[in-house]
């Protein structure tokens, strides 16, 4: 059985790729979702849909970075 209370540390480097990440998501969801909305005719308003729509490519373009990092040091991998 696990120990709930129990503490872990995190590598920097590990830190660093997730909050990358992170960014890379939350960048990537905002900027679809703004192009969906404008293909969409919509007057200025982006929409849960939008955001929903965004999230599914976003996250598609997460697994593909995700999957580029070089897993020795954490960094990407030129393209």
């Amino acid at each position: 059985m696990m120990d709930q209370n129990q503490t872990y540390r995190i590598e920097a480097e590990a830190a660093q790729a997730l909050a990358q990440w992170k960014a890379l998501f939350a960048e990537q969801v905002a900027v679809k979702a703004k192009e969906l909305a404008k293909k969409g005719g919509s007057t200025g308003v982006i929409t849960l849909g939008h955001y929903r729509q965004a999230a599914s490519i976003a996250v598609q373009m997460l697994a593909t970075a995700v999957q580029d990092t070089d897993s020795k040091d954490g960094r990407q991998e030129a393209a």
